[in-house]
């Protein structure tokens, strides 16, 4: 039996559309636990304008940019830094396409084809890619070492040795005095 391959890592947002309505916020987060997603981090936050302007400078110029920076400022949204072994395109798949009526019509099941509402306020953002979700990571957890995470915990998080904190909403890895207590 072949051995598990190594996990990736991914940035997920719930945007403040879905936060605005616990009971979709919960569904994405139920959907990310049954699609075996690793919680790594979460946590819930609220990004001020400049923030917002700063995570979305890519889009500088372009026509929704002004929208988008305004919506992401406007309420508590929760980021999550997810692993699976392809987390990103994983992720990206399950969210569905950026157009809410796209998604609608040629993804319904998405998170964004039930329960987004504009291009705009579409529930949930991803990396595009690992270079991405690197940077996006940064952005939303300075505090997270992503070279000491993958050296210590993800071997053992790849191997099952983790259990799922609800109270903090992330996996864990189960240490051996947690073991043999359980």
């Amino acid at each position: 039996m072949a051995a598990p391959r190594r996990l990736q890592l991914t940035l997920a947002l719930l945007k403040p559309d879905a936060v605005a309505h616990p009971l979709m916020g919960e569904a994405v987060h139920a959907a990310i636990l049954r699609h075996r997603f690793l919680i790594v981090r979460a946590k819930e936050l609220r990004f001020g304008p400049e923030q917002s302007r700063r995570f979305y400078r890519e889009h500088a110029g372009r026509f929704f940019y002004q929208r988008l920076v305004e919506f992401m400022a406007s309420g508590p949204m929760w980021a999550y830094i997810l692993a699976h072994e392809n987390a990103v395109p994983l992720w990206r798949s399950l969210m569905g396409p950026t157009k809410v009526f796209r998604a609608r019509h040629s993804d319904p099941g998405s998170i964004r084809g039930a329960y987004g509402l504009t291009d705009t306020r579409n529930t949930t953002h991803g990396s595009d890619s690992p270079a991405s979700a690197s940077r996006e990571i940064a952005f939303f957890f300075p505090e997270f070492d992503e070279q000491r995470w993958y050296e210590q915990d993800e071997p053992q998080l790849r191997q099952g040795q983790l259990f799922y904190s609800a109270e903090e909403r992330v996996h864990r890895v189960r240490r051996a005095q947690q073991a043999e207590g359980t």
